[in-house]
């Protein structure tokens, strides 16, 4: 028997592993599912939703995926902490029953440098984000600040073989020839978008985590604008918006949508694949750059060829690529991309601009035509409680909207943006400062992003 109290004696990580449980002895066992939070040789700390009583034992199925079936094991309560106002528990357990060979694997795993305990311990505590840097511990993005996983700094030869372990040969070969590379990793608890890079000769990587789920536009906070563009039969669509501000997720929850709705061919290209759809009323298929096809512009030209009625383009990066998304949505599909911009009158500005100054009058023209609209966003901080609230600016398709895009006068979108609430438009200040006053963020948070601060303190300390 491993008492609790000696739990210094072992080594503990923070790793999250999927466990069932349920009071030990009972005839009928009826198992629950709990995440861990914490873990050695002689214990398991869990996050549950039920208050239990020191003393209780409970029976025990720690799944891992190191190994083909769970560890059995019996552990007795010792510790038990209140979270969120008695709306979750944490409770330290101390086995009592645990087959040897389970414990030296146990052992082993919690002195290992593994990559699924950092991910999921991550994931477990909502990190949108997981780094691993030379000589640095893993950190991660919570809520848009970043903080260390733990106290363990990773050294290169470490964070090295984290990142080679998943990797193919042809992987390797291309990041070593390159010295960049987006891939996807999976694990029980998901997907994650991953770039590898090199810094100071060493490597380091970025996990993006894509959950399974498929938010709805409700769920994520989008105005009912959003579920209007769904429904367009083709022209162009762009999420906008700096880097980490949840276009990925946006893109979904759309192509969500019409799969759910409409009866389409969807072809999606990313760099890497993201969101994994199950075909519903549409048929989705997916293609992977780099994988599928050698380019977002080789892909793009292909597919209009595929009798596609919905493209997706993971992000449209240059010239030749928005030059083929601005055609596929002039003849006749309905084209769905993002761009790094973050508004609405800076999305059509940065169009334009990227072609010589002799096409722009025929990129403007082709662009007043086949523009749907434009989802701008940012992510903040809620003030009002734990997590992440979407900020939006909406700019829908009108003859007015067309007529300026036609004319070059992209800041007169300004004042339409602002007077178009009857077709669904609005401001992305008008957002910030609606989410201020409701409490939902903070002045300092809405002061980063506001055009106006006029407005913004007007608002906020009337006269």
């Amino acid at each position: 028997m491993v008492n609790f109290t000696e739990k210094r004696r072992h080594a503990r990580i923070p790793v999250a592993l999927e466990v069932k449980y349920c009071p030990a002895g009972q005839i009928n066992p009826i198992y629950k599912d709990a995440l861990s939070v914490d873990m050695s040789q002689g214990g398991i700390f869990l996050q549950i939703y039920e208050p239990l009583a020191i003393g209780t034992v409970l029976d025990l199925f720690i799944k891992s995926l190191r190994l083909n079936s769970p560890i059995k094991a019996q552990a007795k309560i010792v510790r038990i902490e209140e979270l969120a106002g008695g709306k979750s528990y944490v409770i330290g357990l101390s086995f009592t029953q645990i087959e040897e060979k389970y414990s030296e694997f146990l052992k082993k795993h919690v002195l290992s440098v593994n990559l699924d305990n950092i991910l999921n311990f991550a994931v477990q505590k909502k990190a949108s984000d997981i780094h691993l840097v030379s000589n640095q511990p893993p950190i991660m993005r919570l809520f848009g600040k970043i903080a260390p996983i733990h106290d363990k700094a990773l050294n290169a030869d470490e964070v090295k073989n984290l990142i080679y372990g998943f990797l193919s040969d042809s992987q390797k070969a291309i990041f070593e020839k390159h010295l960049d590379l987006d891939t996807s990793y999976i694990n029980d608890l998901g997907r994650f978008r991953v770039n590898i890079h090199q810094e100071k000769g060493q490597l380091g990587a970025a996990f993006r985590f894509i959950s399974t789920k498929i938010q709805s536009v409700e769920e994520l906070g989008l105005p009912p604008a959003t579920k209007e563009l769904a429904k367009k039969p083709n022209g162009l669509i762009l999420v906008t918006g700096p880097t980490g501000s949840g276009k990925s997720t946006t893109l979904a929850t759309i192509i969500e949508l019409i799969n759910t709705t409409r009866k389409c061919m969807i072809i999606s290209l990313e760099d890497p694949i993201e969101y994994l759809y199950q075909s519903k009323k549409s048929i989705i298929r997916q293609r992977e750059i780099g994988f599928d096809c050698h380019s977002f512009i080789e892909g793009l030209k292909h597919t209009l060829r595929q009798d596609v009625d919905v493209i997706l383009v993971g992000e449209i990066r240059d010239l030749d690529s928005i030059s083929v998304a601005l055609t596929a949505a002039e003849t006749g599909h309905l084209v769905l991309t993002t761009l790094h911009t973050t508004d609405a009158i800076s999305t059509i500005n940065r169009i334009v601009d990227v072609f010589p100054a002799g096409q722009q009058p025929q990129i403007r023209m082709q662009l007043a035509e086949v523009l749907r609209g434009v989802i701008a966003q940012v992510l903040l901080p809620r003030k009002d409680q734990e997590g992440l609230v979407v900020a939006t600016e909406i700019l829908i398709q009108t003859p007015a909207v067309s007529n300026i895009i036609r004319q070059g006068n992209t800041e007169q979108l300004r004042n339409t943006l602002q007077s178009g609430a009857q077709f669904g438009m609005h401001t992305l200040d008008s957002s910030l400062i609606n989410l201020q006053k409701t409490g939902t963020i903070s002045f300092e948070e809405a002061e980063v992003y506001i055009k106006d601060r006029t407005q913004l303190v007007k608002n906020t300390f009337p006269t």
